[in-house]
């Protein structure tokens, strides 16, 4: 009896063995990573594959049990079920008891020879995700492969199934299955490639190394055909260098909007054709990006690319921040230039100095900044200095007026009648921008004859 419980002991302990084995082979890459700290919220997701449907289970943890979290439920997701670490039952604006909320569903999917699933996990409404794991079981595409949004860290296949695992920043990665199998082939870092031909050519592009701690898995599909996903693309292989190489890049950008900030395409391709410089295709992208490329330095470029590219979450807010850091100044261009039906708004940036007037700080001056240029608001600034403007129409001409000086502009010959003389202009001294009128500033001392002094803190008019 001894003998066969000894037997019995050591088997048992070899199977346990090679599981941990197994496992530790599958996870290494993450026993380096630094514990979860407190309010870094991880995802884990585990998929198991059917005949005709998904089963899914979303596991949110680490959330902070005061707060209230409301779920986004993806339109394609049914018979949603949500519990809490308790098992008590999940209502709008729940706050989870033991910290965790678990969210079970199911995802319809039928036969093909090919699925894509994006937008297809439920999210917490503003809520930043630190870790995402998907673990998905398949028992019945056993032939194709699956791939996902993220770095793939394990795989198994057995007669009865594959078992996959992967792990990564992406909150919402998209998912994608074909019948046809798929070798992955890792690229230059930050790119993994699964294609069907084991020899693909990988290219490497030097523009893409600001995206190096991003992630991106690409598809190689037949055709010319590119489709986006959410860390994921599908790119057909009919593609030329420079085709392959700005799709690359506009992929990885597309990640880093939220599905409630998505960026249009324009957008997309003007920051795209930053990383490449290749002229865009798109009229609004290439305004866009000659706009910034005058106004900005080469290594002011520089720099709001790398900004850009490390950061996971983009919006047009972001993207000024970043452009005002880097100038000091602040600026609305993404943000301006997001609304819709509007033609493209320059890039400008408002000087953060006071701007004192005869003695007074005068709040209401924000003077901008337009390449080289420092434009006052028309308006604004001259009432401060005691005159009165009276718009002509079509602002063709203008009457700018005090009690002791008249100035009468024809802004269509340029000229200007002061005193009775006519005095001509090299150029016209207003511009009209985003509907407002500004006076550049050595206008306003060569015409209006207005001291003008600065430092760090202010610029200083006086009469």
């Amino acid at each position: 009896m001894r003998k066969i419980s000894f037997l019995l002991t050591t088997g048992l302990f070899i199977i346990i063995c090679a599981a941990v084995i197994w496992q530790w082979s599958a996870y290494q890459e993450n026993n380096d990573q630094p514990a979860e700290s407190k309010g870094d919220i991880s995802l884990i997701v585990t998929v198991k594959v059917d005949q005709n449907e998904l089963q899914v289970k979303q596991t949110f943890d680490n959330l902070d049990m005061n707060q209230k979290y409301h779920a986004v439920i993806p339109s394609q997701a049914i018979e949603v079920n949500c519990t809490d670490a308790e098992g008590n039952t999940c209502e709008e604006g729940h706050k989870p008891k033991g910290g965790k909320m678990h969210f079970d569903y199911k995802i319809k999917s039928g036969p093909g020879l090919s699925m894509l699933l994006n937008d297809w996990m439920i999210v917490l409404k503003d809520t930043a995700i630190k870790k995402t794991r998907i673990e998905l079981v398949d028992q019945f595409y056993r032939r194709g492969t699956w791939s996902a949004g993220l770095p793939l860290k394990g795989y198994k296949q057995t007669e009865l199934l594959h078992y996959y695992v992967f792990e990564g920043a992406n909150s919402t990665p998209s998912l994608y299955w074909q019948e046809k199998p798929l070798f992955k082939l890792t690229g230059q870092k930050g790119i993994d490639y699964y294609t069907t031909q084991k020899e693909q050519v990988i290219y490497k592009f030097d523009s893409l190394e600001p995206f190096s701690d991003n992630h991106l898995s690409v598809v190689i599909i037949d055709g010319q055909r590119t489709v986006r996903g959410n860390g994921l693309l599908l790119t057909g292989n009919e593609l030329t260098d420079k085709e392959f190489e700005q799709e690359l890049a506009s992929a990885f950008l597309s990640s880093k909007f939220g599905a409630d900030e998505e960026a249009e395409g324009w957008l997309l391709e003007a920051l795209a054709s930053l990383v490449t410089k290749q002229e865009p295709e798109n009229e609004k992208s290439r305004a866009m990006v000659e706009e910034l490329v005058k106004t900005l330095t080469p290594e002011e470029i520089n720099a709001f690319i790398t900004y850009f590219s490390k950061q996971g979450h983009l919006d047009g807010n972001s993207l000024d921040r970043s452009l005002s850091s880097i100038k000091g100044m602040e600026s609305d261009f993404f943000s301006m230039n997001k609304q819709k039906g509007v033609g493209l708004f320059p890039l400008l940036f408002t000087d953060a100095r006071s701007v004192i007037v005869n003695g007074d700080v005068k709040e209401e001056l924000a003077v901008v900044i337009k390449g080289d240029q420092v434009l006052f608001p028309l308006v604004p600034t001259m009432d401060a200095l005691g005159y009165k403007t009276k718009l002509g129409t079509e602002f063709t001409t203008l009457e700018i007026s005090s009690e002791s000086n008249t100035y009468y502009f024809n802004v269509k010959n340029k000229t200007f009648i002061h005193e009775g003389q006519t005095f001509g202009l090299l150029e016209n001294p207003f511009q009209n921008l985003n509907g407002d009128w500004y006076l550049e500033k050595h206008w306003l001392n060569a015409i209006f004859k207005v001291q003008i002094s600065e430092n760090e803190e202010a610029i200083t008019l006086g009469s």
